[in-house]
């Protein structure tokens, strides 16, 4: 494999092309991998933001500065906003940024640290697009963006790197667009482990096509997990089932169960990462042939 600069730009050969003075980087990417009871924990809260959306928000932003785009927005429940306003940052791009009234209040300090614009809304989507449609602002919205994809393919070029074949790989869902970004860099490379979608008993439209043993609830403590609706619905379902993976429904107990193990080996994530390591659990409990597994920890502890 053929290796160019530094984190996820090792791989630019499988990117379309940004001229190397525009590749920014804040070190994201070649994050750790642990290995604790036959579970690769892929460990992304250790990218600059505590996020894996710095790989994807470092390859957009590359872009823009590549294009010669000024200004961008974004809409999020927190963590892909707060990446984008440091690298908007480092880029000296104008960033608007989109945000739910109830965001939680930890990413929402961090944001206002930043030099955005925020915006406050009952419907951040719906706003961020008549925002950008008026103003001729770059969308930046992962579900939406082709050039949100790109960043994610690194983390299926590292772990074919280090580990080989991977058997399955584990993620937790809202928008899907990590896990489409990962398939897409597995296909790159003739591999095709099974892709399971780990969500949460408040919100599950992907998981619960495949995973109807679960009793609805009105909160999740994995409050990343937010969209009822996605436009890659059909794209990460078609994956899934495409890899022989599938989906799997959490609810907090499980959550909080992962959460204190996960604690007990010294590793402090978000909640959504808690979920996904319940998620490896109850498809061992319900038989499912995993193989080399790996746990996708997206994001850092944030209360």
């Amino acid at each position: 494999m053929i290796k160019q600069g530094l984190g996820i730009w090792k791989y630019s050969q499988y990117y379309p092309e940004i001229g190397e003075h525009n590749r920014l980087t804040l070190g994201e990417g070649d994050t750790a991998t642990v290995d604790i009871e036959d579970i690769l924990f892929k460990r992304e809260d250790q990218n600059p933001t505590g996020s894996v959306k710095d790989r994807s928000i470092a390859y957009q932003f590359s872009y823009l500065q590549d294009k010669n785009i000024k200004e961008a927005a974004i809409s999020s429940s927190g963590n892909a906003a707060y990446s984008a306003s440091v690298y908007a940052r480092k880029a000296n791009i104008k960033l608007h940024v989109f945000l739910p009234e109830n965001v939680n209040p930890a990413k929402k300090q961090l944001i206002e640290n930043e030099r955005v614009e925020i915006h406050f809304s009952k419907t951040p989507v719906r706003n961020l697009v008549t925002y950008c449609k008026n103003n001729k602002s770059y969308n930046l919205r992962g579900s939406t963006d082709p050039n949100a994809l790109y960043g994610y393919m690194s983390i299926a070029f590292e772990l074919k790197e280090k580990y080989g074949k991977i058997d399955s790989i584990f993620f937790p869902v809202s928008s899907g667009t990590t896990l489409v970004g990962v398939a897409a860099g597995f296909r790159i490379l003739g591999e095709r482990p099974k892709i399971y979608a780990v969500q949460t008993t408040k919100v599950c439209p992907v998981a619960s096509y495949f995973d109807d043993k679960y009793l609805p609830e009105d909160k999740s403590l994995a409050d990343a997990i937010v969209a009822r609706f996605t436009p890659r619905k059909k794209e990460v379902t078609d994956i899934i089932r495409d890899s022989g993976g599938s989906g799997l429904v959490i609810n907090d107990a499980g959550i909080l169960k992962a959460d204190k193990w996960l604690k007990n080996h010294k590793i402090n994530v978000s909640y959504e990462g808690a979920a996904t390591l319940a998620g490896i659990w109850k498809a061992r409990e319900k038989g499912f042939n995993l193989g080399k597994t790996v746990c996708l920890l997206t994001g850092k502890e944030r209360k």
